[in-house]
C-alpha cells in the first residue's frame, strides 16, 4: 500500500533528462532576450551586499513565468 523508503536515504533521485520541444515560447523568449545589447541591460549596482544576479537570466525568468499573454 505504501511505498518503500529508508530513514538513512540522504539524496533526492530527480528525473532531469527531458527536452524542451524546439517550437516552445521558452526558446522565442531566450532569443530575445540573447539579442538585447548588454549595455542596455546592466545599471548600476550596489559596491555591497550579495552580488546581483546577471540581467539578462533575471528577465528570461520573468518573461517564462510571467508571459505577455497574462497580463491582458
Amino acid at each position: 500500500m505504501y511505498q518503500n523508503y529508508t530513514t538513512g536515504q540522504t539524496a533526492l533521485v530527480l528525473n532531469l533528462d527531458f527536452t524542451i520541444p524546439q517550437n516552445h515560447l521558452v526558446h522565442a523568449i531566450s532569443q530575445f532576450v540573447d539579442s538585447i545589447p548588454l549595455a542596455v541591460l546592466e545599471g548600476e549596482s550596489s559596491a555591497t551586499g550579495r552580488p546581483a544576479y546577471h540581467p539578462a537570466r533575471m528577465l528570461k525568468i520573468g518573461s517564462i513565468l510571467n508571459p505577455v499573454d497574462r497580463l491582458f
